[in-house]
Parts: C-alpha cells; structure tokens; sequence
C-alpha cells in the first residue's frame, strides 16, 4: 500500500535519501505527476465490496514499471527490490509499514495498462511534458525502422525418411516410401520472417520517429517484421504534432511518389533520401543531396543503438503483437526520460 501519511520511518528513509544525489529525485522534478495522476485515474479499479486487498495506484504502479525498465528487473526481482532499497521506495511512494506490490500484481496492473492502450497515451503525455523543457522540437523529425526479434523460436525443420522397401533396389523405383518434411509452428503467430542481407530475423519492426535535434522518440508503430517500411509514413506522420514546411528525414526505402505527394499536401518539406533511376549511374547531385541526409540521420541510429542496448528492443520478453509493442512503448518512455536529463545538465 502506498504512503497517505509519513510515519517515523518514512521520514528516516526521506532524510536518508536527501543526502545522496539520485538520477531519480531528478526525474521526480521533471515531470508533473499531477497530471500523469490524472490520466491514469481512469484505470483506477472500481470496487463494489470492501473485501479484498485495498489496490495501489496506478501512478504507482507506473513508477514501479520505470524502474523496472531501467533496471532490468523481471516482476519477481522487482518485488524483492522493492523490499530492499529505499531508494525505489521512495520513488514509488511507498511505507515501510505497509504491504508492498508483489510480483502478480505488478503483472496484472501492467495488463491493465495494455488493455486500456495507455502506454501510447503515456508517451504522449510525457513527450507534451519535456517539450515545455524545449526538449522535443515540433520543427522535423526523422523516420526509421528497426527489428526486434521475437522471444519465440521457430523449431528446427527436420527430414523425416521410411525404412526402404525390401532388401534390393527396384529399377526405376523409389527405395523409400515416403519423404516428410516436419516443422514445428512458432508459439508466436504474430511474428514474421524477414532476410536482411545475410542475417535471417524472426520477429518484429519498430517503425520510430524521433525529433531531429535531439533523437525523443515521438511515436512507434509496430508491424511484424516483413512490413515494408515506406508504407508506414503516412501513418507515423498523421501521429506528429509538426509545424508548417518541417522537415521528414528518411532513408532511400520511404523515397516514393505518393509518400513525397503526401508531405507536399501537408506543407511539410520531404528529406527522403532519394533513390537513382534504374541502370544509371547516380549524378553528383544525387550523390551529394543524399549524403547531406546522411549525415543528420546518426540522431535516429543513436537512438536506436541506446534502446537496444539498455532498454530492450534487441528482443521482446513477450509474444504477441500486442504486448511487444507495449513493452517497445514503456522502453521508450524510460529512454526518453533518461535522455532528457543528460539534455539539461
């Protein structure tokens, strides 16, 4: 249960944790918790019995999956963590004198995040927060796409032979009955195969636009892996907030007639990297407008390499189209608050 009042120990652990400096005392100054409560106040459980467990808070629990992300902590080390530093607990709101959240019931509140589509609105929320920090730019942005492979793998395929027919060869006839080939499907549907260059990845892609100066993510889109990833600039664009002739940075593969007619319809200026015309050698110009983008585009794949690395988008720990892109959504949070301290010290 989260703290309503400070008892002696509350205030021990607040005077503890007031003479260290912490990364999080400065996310709890960041942002404005009051109107994260209020979002989350729609997912507030509605009893109609005053039997059971009183619930925690859905900010509350929404602290603990930060945590969680920026830890690596799976629900069973969470709630361990939870129990052991006063640093988390304080974050989190929590007593010493009272129950904390165990592992199931993080995990049934996460559910209900993903259920109402509110790590979506959560990202929004927070991005509308840092921008008034002049953190996320509304002047361009750049579009890429990733792959996260899937925490499913496929069986391997194997050849299943008979025993031959007789002791001697027939002419002309097969010695063995039958050849079959036995593949095991994935436990998740969801994910596709797709072939880049050499390496074959079974999973899924996260289509991301970030703000061009500093590399927030803005919005995620994610498809399983065989999506083209032009297709999704209409829709990653629909979801940016961008002024008037902003500036869309892409690589060669979003280049398009009707990609470039819909950021001409949009008063938004095109940046795509654009492709040489078949059986051409590619003019100087060409070669010198897209090195330009080039050279712009490292924020996107700084980004990129940063949330694989230490948020999870190397791999999903879940199946499911769903629940990826809500465990890519809350890595993506908890990238874009990190990032936004070292932005303003």
């Amino acid at each position: 249960m989260e703290r309503d009042t400070l008892t002696f120990a509350d205030q021990e652990i607040a005077e503890r944790t007031e003479r260290y400096r912490h990364y999080l005392k400065d996310i709890e100054q960041l942002l404005d918790w009051k109107r994260i409560n209020k979002l989350l106040s729609q997912l507030e459980l509605r009893r109609k019995s005053v039997c059971g467990r009183d619930s925690y808070s859905p900010e509350v629990m929404f602290r603990i999956m930060l945590l969680q992300r920026w830890y690596k902590l799976s629900d069973y080390q969470m709630e361990e963590q939870l129990g052991l530093n006063i640093m988390f607990m304080w974050f989190c709101h929590l007593s010493l004198e009272n129950p904390i959240p165990d592992h199931s019931t993080i995990c049934r509140w996460r559910t209900r995040f993903s259920q109402k589509g509110f790590f979506e609105k959560l990202l929004t929320e927070i991005n509308k927060q840092l921008g008034k920090h002049n953190l996320t730019v509304r002047e361009g942005a750049i579009l890429d796409a990733t792959l996260i492979e899937s925490q499913a793998r496929p069986r391997k395929m194997e050849i299943i032979e008979t025993e031959p027919v007789g002791d001697t060869e027939i002419p002309e006839k097969q010695s063995f009955q039958s050849t079959e080939l036995i593949v095991e499907e994935s436990k998740d549907p969801d994910a596709r195969w797709i072939k880049k260059g050499k390496k074959s990845t079974y999973g899924y892609k996260g289509h991301v636009a970030v703000d061009k100066e500093n590399g927030l993510v803005e919005t995620v889109i994610v498809t399983p892996a065989n999506r083209f990833d032009g297709h999704l600039l209409p829709e990653l664009v629909e979801a940016l907030e961008l002024d008037k002739d902003s500036e869309i940075m892409a690589d060669k593969g979003y280049d398009s007639t009707e990609n470039n007619a819909f950021l001409h319809a949009r008063s938004l200026t095109s940046r795509i990297m654009r492709k040489k015309k078949k059986n051409k050698v590619p003019t100087e110009e060409l070669v010198e407008y897209n090195y330009s983008i080039s050279k712009q585009r490292y924020i996107i794949e700084r980004s990129f390499g940063s949330l694989k690395k230490h948020y999870g988008w190397s791999r999903s720990i879940y199946l499911g189209l769903q629940k990826t892109k809500d465990y890519l959504l809350m890595g993506a949070i908890a990238f874009n608050l990190k990032r936004s301290l070292v932005l303003l010290h």
